[in-house]
């Protein structure tokens, strides 16, 4: 990223989010530069917190809780980011989808487990089990802008809870502004902090206090 659009996105977030969190987003980008560096936000949502009926509807969409098999075609096209060897891996570890589909076309999905999960190859997130796990939440660009996540999540998380669930539990990177926001909205609250840090080869997380009422922590995984 060349220094005309750093400006642009630092003067953006600015408009956008405020001086402090464009500060936050350089100091994120810049120690990324020498190590990986992340703060990923942790937080919960139980189906109480979800007061506002829009949360449910969306109109011209249905959704339900979709089979692998059914996403499969589209892994082996390299759509919707999803692939292959990441729905063999949801099939073993019986972790569920949520869909919503315009007719029979795939709009937003979001993945839910409750079992602890990798982050990436390098950190594994872990749980309290009375709680699901929301991850890997995306949305066709040609469906954005219409609320499809938050309106899957608060389908899953009520469907969750009537079949005991406590809530769900999530994160989204400490710069990640615009979903903090949205996920706000839909009712999540904020209860910790976890840190990932990667350098010379060696990795490193830490969960704030505020975390462990809540089981949630990253382990860092052997090197190898």
């Amino acid at each position: 990223m060349n220094l005309e659009n750093i400006a642009a996105r630092f003067q953006d977030t600015v408009r956008r989010h405020g001086i402090g969190a464009a500060l936050h987003d350089v100091e994120c980008r810049v120690l990324n530069k020498v190590s990986r560096f992340e703060i990923l936000r942790a937080m919960v949502v139980e189906p109480a917190d979800v007061t506002d009926p829009a949360m449910f509807e969306a109109p011209g969409y249905s959704g339900r809780f979709v089979d692998a098999d059914e996403l499969e075609s589209h892994a082996r096209a390299g759509e919707h980011e999803l692939d292959p060897d990441f729905l063999a891996e949801a099939r073993r570890r019986s972790d569920r989808c949520y869909a919503l589909y315009e007719g029979t076309e795939l709009a937003s999905y979001g993945w839910y487990a409750r079992q602890p999960t990798p982050i990436d190859e390098h950190f594994v997130l872990h749980f309290d089990p009375d709680y699901t796990y929301m991850f890997k939440g995306y949305t066709v660009p040609a469906h954005r802008g219409k609320r499809l996540h938050a309106v899957g999540m608060s389908r899953a998380l009520r469907d969750f809870g009537k079949a005991g669930g406590r809530g769900l539990v999530s994160y989204v990177a400490s710069n990640n502004f615009a979903s903090l926001k949205s996920t706000a909205r839909m009712g999540y609250r904020l209860f910790g902090d976890v840190y990932l840090v990667r350098a010379a080869g060696r990795s490193f997380a830490y969960a704030s206090p505020g975390c462990r009422a809540y089981g949630f922590k990253a382990e860092a995984l052997p090197n190898i």
